[in-house]
């Protein structure tokens, strides 16, 4: 069962710190620790819940709070030693997980207020990737993977797209 919230949860995630392997939708200033708020068509309760759902069905998840009325979830998610799979067995990372619903009007209107916004905080300081070889890669922490992998299980859009960015591939010698 969750935990009671702290007396005052907080209202809007926080900045990640330089050199931690943390992304957050708050480090505008930092693109390798950045990653786009989260857009849902659903209805409000029925995204929160598809998402609260979504976390507890994934093994090694522990929601530690959780707050329809104010929009707030938070959970730890355990991975095993392979990057993106979710594992109780006690190895790999951990990830501390806070999530902001930006709720719409309720109504099935605009869906730009319906955003979600959140922060994940990896307890293990695992050394970054050295780099990456795919198009539109941003290097950065493991956990900016494992948060867009949820992304794509939730069906979520991200409020940014690449459709207007042309990536140009960097030679080094």
């Amino acid at each position: 069962p969750p935990q009671l919230l702290p007396p005052s949860p907080p209202r809007r995630p926080t900045a990640c710190t330089t050199g931690t392997s943390c992304v957050s939708t708050a480090s505008f200033r930092s693109p390798g620790q950045y990653l786009p708020p989260w857009n849902y068509t659903e209805s409000d309760s029925a995204a929160f819940a598809k998402l609260v759902r979504l976390l507890r069905d994934k093994p090694g998840s522990v929601i530690t709070a959780e707050d329809e009325s104010l929009g707030y979830v938070a959970a730890s998610l355990r991975y095993s030693g392979n990057n993106s799979n979710p594992s109780s067995d006690g190895g790999g990372d951990v990830d501390d997980l806070e999530f902001f619903f930006l709720f719409g009007d309720g109504d099935g209107g605009s869906s730009e207020s319906k955003n979600v916004l959140f922060r994940s905080q990896s307890r293990v300081g695992k050394r970054d990737p050295p780099g990456c070889f795919t198009p539109g890669c941003i290097n950065g922490p493991r956990n900016r993977g494992r948060l867009e992998a949820l992304q794509r299980e939730l069906g979520w859009l991200p409020l940014e797209t690449d459709e207007d960015k042309k990536w140009v591939p960097l030679l080094l010698h």
